[in-house]
């Protein structure tokens, strides 16, 4: 399995969607990728893509063949990211100006939404590959279904982000659809394309949801630990992150009332990550949220393995996906 091959290839399958077209929209799609020109070196991981076209080969199939569903995952995974970048007012993404930065909020929701719908003419290019006609539909309504799911989970997390006392059962909801779904979409659209039956499909999109659950957990332990101060937008935007989920059940209310007199500030400062380091730590909930990551892998393995007994190929895939998101879903 070669990732930087995987990802050559579906780079240039990218450029080509927006190069075959002319309005200027495209080059605003186009930008976004990294495809520009005067662009700066800027390599982007495409980990949905790459992740479909790692897990085919290790159902035994011919990646080529999956491209089009590859490509489809990464303008749909971008669409989510123009959004939100526009909705977090983030300036930049991955050391670049943000799309909306540059063009504004209007024409960056305008070059989002437009990838939605490239996305799904591209599924409908899979006949050309030989695959029955009622497969680009079945390959649609997966991919549907997780960008749906992907909504519900930015709803939940703007939700939580005004209410201090938020459950695990529910921050796991929210990240597990924010974080997982569309990896969940690409594991059962390459398990729909390896001829998997609908069980075998829902169990993939179950270990995407595991995955994204993982992704988000070491996300948000970054924001709090790994991350200078100042620069955690999570944070900053006041999102309960799960250390601080799993510590509001355990806090005395001393804790309590420490940790609701930081978030319920009309405006975070970097110095106040301070207070909730101290108070996760002493409660022993960053440990807690490291477990919970290494169990979510562990299923994860669990499950790839009942479909190729080759654990080094599926812990191989599993790395390649929590370690390239750098906590970006």
């Amino acid at each position: 399995m070669d990732e930087a091959i995987y990802r050559e290839k579906l780079s240039k399958s990218l450029r080509h969607v927006f190069d075959s077209r002319d309005l200027p929209l495209y080059g605003m799609m186009s930008y976004h990728f990294g495809f520009h020109e005067s662009e700066i070196e800027f390599s982007p991981d495409y980990l949905h893509g790459v992740s479909l076209l790692l897990v085919s080969e290790f159902f035994g199939s011919s990646p080529d063949v999956a491209m089009s569903a590859a490509v489809a995952l990464e303008l749909i995974n971008g669409f989510c990211e123009i959004h939100d970048d526009v909705q977090s007012g983030r300036p930049s993404r991955s050391g670049r100006d943000s799309l909306w930065w540059v063009w504004g909020p209007a024409q960056a929701i305008n070059a989002g939404d437009g990838m939605h719908a490239l996305a799904r003419m591209e599924l409908l290019l899979l006949p050309e590959k030989g695959f029955p006609s009622e497969l680009s539909y079945q390959a649609i309504k997966l991919l549907d279904q997780a960008t749906l799911k992907s909504c519900e989970g930015r709803f939940r997390d703007l939700d939580m982000q005004e209410k201090l006392d938020v459950s695990v059962a529910a921050y796991t909801k929210m990240a597990s659809e924010k974080s997982g779904a569309l990896l969940g979409g690409a594991l059962a659209v390459s398990g729909l394309l390896n001829d998997m039956d609908s069980s075998a499909q829902s169990e993939l999109m179950y270990s995407g949801y595991l995955l994204g659950e993982a992704i988000q957990i070491k996300s948000d332990l970054d924001q709090l630990w790994n991350i200078p101060e100042g620069e955690g937008v999570d944070f900053l935007n006041k999102k309960k992150l799960y250390p601080v989920v799993l510590a509001m059940q355990k806090a005395t209310p001393a804790e309590k009332r420490k940790l609701g007199d930081v978030y319920f500030k009309r405006v975070l400062e970097s110095e106040d990550i301070n207070v909730v380091r101290e108070i996760v730590e002493n409660i022993g909930s960053k440990k807690e949220a490291e477990d919970r990551f290494d169990a979510c892998i562990s299923e994860v393995e669990q499950i790839l393995n009942k479909y190729n007994s080759n654990a080094d190929l599926s812990s191989q895939i599993i790395s390649f996906i929590t370690n390239g998101s750098n906590g970006q879903l």
